[in-house]
């Protein structure tokens, strides 16, 4: 029922709009038109002596709380609980449509739309990267240099790749791999976990035990393998460590070579491994004492060597500068020579970086609206049920999602899943409030991420009745 508490908490708004000379009506034909008619008291606040309009509510709180001897209440009520049984039927229906019909079309498009996203090639500013190249743990070691020293002077070889060793676990390899020594251990295990189990199952494969290669690929040499300009190094370990440790012990079992063969192919990957890694330490030193920072530009990657670029950094070098130098021809190699261009470089890169950004930002554009209407006509076409399956409606919908899908900047696309959400709503249904309540319920949980899903259907809710009052309402002069 209506009552003065309610009435005087209108009053504010009412003197707002009467200054300005407004008065809002009810629609006609509306739920609040009926609700106003229910109102039997109709008299102006001009005939309310000295304008009191506290009186005024006291007297139309008295004659609309009236009750009928046959309804048993007043026609105020009695509209006001038809109304909101209504209301409440038909709020209850479009808030399941639209957390079980809507939302999970919209989810679907999203998921569809942001996995072709991910796919799209790299830029090529994105992809210009620079790699740090560190050498393994271990053959930073002061113990491990002092023993591969030791093989400077062994003569240069290319050993067979003949062994038949048998399986082995990976527990077992990595049994192999330990020295004994507590801290070359330390560093074997934290190189073997960077590394990964694969990686060792494929040198035991590919040096001990005679492994035939795919048929697309040639079967490398055993210098051709410790040597690889990327992944020499690692690989010569492995078959330094392994074969060390398995001259020092007794053949595993199933080895049926000669003891005398089976040692002396060993000791050869030993040697020639830990040859290969004495010329990387060499390499590695003259980096150092020569500042040579680059050590390979491929394509888009510039790989650095990690002591040379922390010098690099610190005297202040930057990922700008290398990226711009990649650009170049012919490309600059060390510390020095990078940072006596530093100022050119940097102002390369700036202007480079605009030009390709802009240009790449329009084309990721256009590719993600045709994605999003890629999607959303595979999306429809799939559906086998509802009012969106018949042609008419097909044509109806896709003349919406064009019309939206106009309206869809780059700026937008910052958040995808908005855009599927409008773009779905206005255009499958349309005929629905799934947008108002869908974007309520968004708009809560950004507020408070805190909110559970019911809760943020509440809140939504809320605005979404009040939205519906709210027009069917009429702004008039006064």
């Amino acid at each position: 029922m209506l009552n003065e508490r309610t009435l005087l908490a209108s009053l504010a708004l009412t003197e707002r709009l009467d200054a300005a000379g407004f008065a809002l009506y009810p629609a006609a034909g509306t739920p609040l038109d009926a609700m106003c008619a229910a109102t039997t008291y109709d008299t102006g606040l001009a005939q309310v002596p000295d304008g009191n309009f506290q009186t005024y509510a006291t007297q139309l709180a008295q004659r609309t709380s009236q009750v009928d001897p046959l309804m048993n209440c007043s026609e105020h009520d009695a509209v006001l609980d038809s109304i909101a049984e209504t209301a409440t039927n038909a709020v209850r229906r479009h808030v399941a449509f639209a957390r079980s019909v809507v939302a999970p079309t919209i989810q679907n498009l999203y998921e569809r739309v942001r996995h072709s996203v991910e796919e799209l090639s790299v830029s090529s500013l994105l992809g210009l990267e620079v790699e740090v190249w560190r050498e393994p743990k271990p053959v930073l070691n002061p113990a491990l240099q002092t023993e591969l020293r030791k093989l400077e002077d062994v003569a240069l070889d290319d050993p067979a790749l003949s062994m038949r060793m048998p399986d082995l676990t990976i527990a077992e390899l990595m049994e192999l791999l330990k020295s004994g020594s507590g801290g070359l251990d330390a560093d074997i295990a934290e190189w073997v976990a960077i590394e990964g189990d694969e990686f060792f199952m494929r040198v035991w494969r590919d040096f001990f035990q005679q492994h035939m290669p795919e048929d697309s690929e040639r079967n490398r040499t055993f210098t051709e393998r410790v040597t690889d300009r990327f992944t020499g190094v690692p690989v010569a370990l492995a078959v330094y460590l392994l074969a060390r440790k398995l001259l020092d012990g007794k053949p595993p079992e199933g080895v049926e070579q000669p003891l005398a063969n089976y040692r002396a192919q060993l000791a050869e990957f030993r040697n020639q491994a830990g040859g290969a890694l004495t010329r990387a330490l060499d390499r590695m030193e003259r980096a150092l004492k020569g500042g040579l920072l680059v050590r390979e530009i491929a394509g888009s990657k510039t790989v650095v060597y990690e002591p040379v670029y922390r010098d690099y950094l610190e005297k202040g070098g930057s990922n700008e500068m290398l990226f711009a130098n990649a650009l170049s021809t012919p490309f600059m190699m060390s510390t020095a020579d990078l940072l006596e261009r530093k100022e050119a470089l940097t102002s390369r890169w700036a202007a480079h970086s605009a030009l390709v950004s802009t240009a790449e930002s329009n084309q990721r554009y256009n590719k993600i609206i045709e994605l999003l209407e890629l999607h959303f006509r595979s999306q429809l076409n799939e559906a086998t049920e509802g009012e969106d399956t018949t042609a008419q409606n097909r044509d109806t919908v896709l003349k919406l999602f064009r019309d939206c899908l106009k309206h869809v900047t780059e700026g937008d696309l910052n958040d995808l899943y908005a855009v599927c959400l409008k773009l779905v709503c206005r255009a499958r249904f349309y005929t629905t409030d799934a947008e108002r309540i869908l974007t309520g319920m968004e708009l809560a949980r950004a507020r408070n991420p805190s909110l559970s899903p019911r809760e943020a259907a509440t809140a939504s809710i809320v605005d979404y009745i009040a939205w519906w009052v709210a027009s069917q309402m009429r702004l008039a002069s006064c």
